[in-house]
């Protein structure tokens, strides 16, 4: 079965580029979102009006052999409503927020815990500039977050509003 998906992936992946040859084929750049790891990267591949990326913000904290890393990786997809050059787009993705951290002389240390996010969002995706090099998006949309410590436990689980906001460069 995995083999079967890798080869579906690669499958995909190569027709949307074949078919956007006259588009941009990705973004890379930084972004901003309403979690405690507010800054990060992302990337993200155009296949046709699909969208399909990933993120990772974080947050290092401390100094003098004590730090902790806030930091939380995610993945999304969108589907753009016409041409990514300039489209509204509706969002879909998950993230999972954690932390790991020293003290001293003991090493690293990771939380056995951590707060799973199911986002989704409407936005809208700007490309401008030479050859629209430059993107700008913004979102906004529900989150169902997911606290979860220790054996995938579910201690609390709610709605919370998502929010990102990212500037990059495209390709």
């Amino acid at each position: 079965m995995k083999k079967f998906l890798v080869v579906l992936l690669i499958l995909s992946l190569g027709a949307g580029y074949i078919s956007a040859q006259d588009r941009k084929t990705g973004a890379v750049g930084l972004v901003f979102t309403d979690s405690i790891a507010f800054a990060g990267v992302g990337g993200e591949l155009f296949l046709g009006n699909l969208g399909l990326g990933a993120t990772f913000t974080f947050l290092p904290i401390g100094g003098g052999g004590n730090m902790v890393i806030f930091y939380e990786p995610g993945a999304y997809a969108r589907f753009y409503f016409g041409n990514p050059v300039s489209a509204m787009y509706l969002m879909g993705g998950m993230s999972y927020f954690t932390a790991a951290g020293s003290s001293g002389d003991s090493g690293l240390n990771s939380w056995d815990g951590g707060i799973l996010n199911i986002n989704g969002g409407f936005g809208y995706n700007a490309m401008f500039g030479d050859n629209n090099a430059t993107r700008f998006y913004i979102e906004v949309g529900p989150r169902y977050t997911s606290l979860i410590i220790d054996s995938d436990e579910d201690i609390y689980a709610g709605f919370f509003l998502h929010f990102a906001l990212g500037f990059g460069a495209t390709f």
